[in-house]
């Protein structure tokens, strides 16, 4: 993430995006698209996990040893502070250098 967010940095790099034509909007929106595909490809990984332990989820659910909910729930729990360290090392790397917004208090 931090080597996808630095590749971005380089490809938009921006000291202050303008707003003004057409190809300017443009170069933002492609600057935002990229990062939701880079947000949307870097739980690809996690689909794998899941697939793996499909096996065990379905004999548990068919002794009724749990409820899938208690299966499924406290890993996404978990992956909550994964999650906000991730992107926070996107915005860190990637926000102010491609010029989305300059002002720290926005």
């Amino acid at each position: 993430l931090t080597y996808l967010a630095i590749l971005t940095t380089t490809l938009f790099l921006r000291t202050k995006m303008y707003h003004t034509t057409m190809e300017d909007g443009q170069t933002y929106m492609g600057a935002l698209f990229f990062a939701v595909i880079v947000a949307m490809f870097n739980g690809i990984p996690e689909l794998n996990v899941s697939i793996m332990k499909l096996p065990v989820f379905y004999k548990q659910r068919d002794l009724l040893f749990y409820p899938s909910w208690a299966y499924s729930l406290p890993p996404w729990i978990l992956k909550i502070p994964i999650v906000l360290l991730e992107v926070a090392i996107w915005e860190a790397i990637s926000y102010y250098a491609i010029g989305f917004d300059p002002n720290f208090t926005r």
